[in-house]
C-alpha cells in the first residue's frame, strides 16, 4: 500500500489551520500536487502549503514564485531532506508581485540555483552582468518572511545567495530567520551570499559560510541599504578584492552582535569594507561584534574604511592581519566612532588612521588585560577625572572597573593602587 500525506498528522506549529485551507505536496505523487508551484496557484489567501521529503523543480525561470499570495510553504521534515533544485539553470524562488512578510517559506534547502537572464537595461541584448539572485530574488518591493532555510551552493552575477531589490530602486525588506548561506557565489560576481540594492533586510541568526565573489564575499549592500543583522555568524567567506564577508558601498546596516571569523580578502577588508564615496552620510554601526582571525592582502585585516566613519560599540577585533590597519584602517577623511572595544593582538598594528577614542577601549599588542586599568574614563590619563569615578564607585562592587584588585570592593587598597598608576599611561 502506497504511503499517503496524511494532513492531519502535519499539523504542529501550524496557528492558522482555523481558516486557512491545507494544500499537500509530495513529489512521488501521494499527495494533492507533485510540485510546490502547482499548489501555490491553486492556493488562496491564508492558505498552508505543506511540503514533503523531496526535490522539487520546475520548467520556467524559477522554481517557486508566490505570485504576491499571503501564504505559507512549508516542508514537514525541514531542509535537509526537502530542495528547491534549480537544476543548475533557474532561479530558486522569486518573489515580484509586492508580497509581504506574511508570506512565509520555511525549511527548505535551495540549492543548484543559477539565475536567469533579466534585462536590466531594457537593451534587448544580453549582457554578462545581467543576472541576479540565484537563489533568491525579492524585488519590485516583495518583502517576504524566509525561515530555516539553506541556501547552499548557487550561482549569478549579483547576489548568487539571494538579491534583494530591483532597477527601480524600490526597497526590499524580507525577514530572513535562522537560514545558513552556503558556498553560494562565483568568480568576478559581487554580493557572493546575499546583495542588497536600496533595501533594508532583516536578518536574525543566521549563517554565511564559504561564500565568495570580488567584492562582499558573504554580503554586498549597496546604494543606502540599511539592514539589520543581528546574532548572526560569518565564517571562512572570500572575496578576491574587498570585503571577505561584508563589502558596504554607500550603505549603513546595523550589525549587532555578530561575528565575524576566518574570511579573508585579497585586497581590503578581511572581514568588512566600508565606503562612502559621495557624502560620507551613510554610517554602518556594529555593536557587540567580534572579528577574529580574519586577513587580507592589503589594508584593514578586520575592517577597511574609505570616505565613512562607522561607529563601533564594545565589540572585540582580535588577531586580524592585513599590510597594515591590521585591526582597523581608516583613510580619506574616515574617522571611525569607537567606545568599549578590544583592538588587540592585530598584526603588524592595530588600527591605522584616524579614530575617535569615546572612551573604554583597550587598543594594545597584547590581549591579556588593559594596559591601563587605572584609566576609568579611558582617555590615556589617570587624573582627578578617574579619582571622580573612583570615588562614585565606593564600597561593594559587581565587576565594577573601580574594583581595581578584584576582591568585590572598592575601598582603600583600590585607592592605593590608583595612585600607584597615577599619570599618563605607558
Amino acid at each position: 500500500m502506497p504511503r499517503m500525506f496524511t494532513p492531519l498528522l502535519l499539523l504542529a506549529g501550524i496557528t492558522t489551520v482555523t481558516t486557512a485551507d491545507l494544500i499537500t505536496v509530495d513529489d512521488d505523487g501521494n499527495a494533492q500536487y507533485s510540485t510546490i508551484q502547482a499548489a501555490i496557484n491553486a492556493a488562496g489567501q491564508g492558505d498552508v502549503i505543506l511540503v514533503a521529503p523531496g526535490t522539487y523543480t520546475a520548467a520556467g525561470a524559477s522554481v517557486v514564485n508566490p505570485n504576491g499570495k499571503s501564504i505559507r510553504i512549508r516542508s514537514i521534515k525541514g531542509p535537509e531532506v526537502t530542495f528547491i533544485d534549480g537544476e543548475g539553470i533557474r532561479t530558486g524562488i522569486r518573489c515580484d508581485s509586492e508580497e509581504d512578510n506574511t508570506t512565509i517559506i520555511e525549511g527548505f534547502t535551495i540549492t543548484n540555483c543559477s539565475a536567469s537572464w533579466y534585462d536590466w537595461n531594457d537593451n534587448d541584448q544580453i549582457d554578462y552582468w545581467e543576472y541576479f539572485g540565484g537563489g533568491m530574488w525579492n524585488r519590485d518591493g516583495s518583502s517576504p518572511t524566509v525561515r530555516d532555510c539553506i541556501f547552499s551552493n548557487n550561482r549569478a552575477e549579483y547576489g548568487g545567495g539571494m538579491y534583494n531589490g530591483d532597477e527601480n530602486g524600490v526597497n526590499a525588506s524580507p525577514v530572513i530567520e535562522s537560514c545558513s548561506f552556503i558556498e553560494n557565489g562565483k568568480p568576478n560576481g559581487v554580493g557572493g551570499g546575499m546583495y542588497n540594492n536600496a533595501s533594508t533586510p532583516e536578518l536574525s541568526d543566521c549563517m554565511f559560510q564559504g561564500n565568495f565573489s570580488d567584492f562582499g564575499g558573504a554580503i554586498c549592500n549597496f546604494s543606502n541599504s540599511a539592514g539589520t543583522l543581528t546574532g548572526c555568524t560569518f565564517i571562512d567567506n572570500r572575496a578576491d578584492d574587498d570585503g571577505g564577508a561584508i563589502y558596504n558601498s554607500n550603505s549603513e546596516p546595523t550589525a549587532t552582535n555578530c561575528v565575524f571569523t576566518e574570511n579573508t580578502a585579497g585586497d581590503e577588508g578581511g572581514a568588512v569594507f566600508n565606503a562612502d564615496q559621495g557624502s560620507s552620510a551613510n554610517i554602518p554601526v556594529f555593536i557587540e561584534c567580534t572579528m577574529s582571525g580574519n586577513a587580507c592582502g592589503g589594508e584593514g585585516g578586520g575592517m577597511h574604511n574609505f570616505s565613512v566613519s562607522p561607529v563601533i560599540s564594545n565589540c572585540t577585533i582580535t588577531d586580524n592581519s592585513g599590510s597594515t590597519g591590521g585591526g582597523i584602517y581608516s583613510w580619506n577623511s574616515s574617522n571611525p566612532n569607537i567606545d568599549g572595544t578590544d583592538v588587540c593582538g592585530n598584526s603588524p598594528n592595530q588600527i591605522g588612521g584616524n579614530w575617535t577614542d569615546n572612551g573604554g577601549n583597550l587598543v594594545d599588542e597584547n590581549c591579556d588585560g588593559t594596559p591601563c586599568p587605572t584609566d576609568l574614563n579611558g582617555d590615556g590619563i589617570t587624573d582627578g577625572a578617574d579619582l571622580g569615578i573612583f570615588f562614585v564607585s565606593w564600597n561593594a562592587c559587581g565587576n565594577c572597573p573601580a574594583d581595581l584588585n578584584n576582591d568585590g570592593n572598592v575601598d582603600g587598597q583600590d585607592l592605593g593602587l590608583l595612585f600607584v598608576g597615577w599619570g599618563p599611561c605607558e
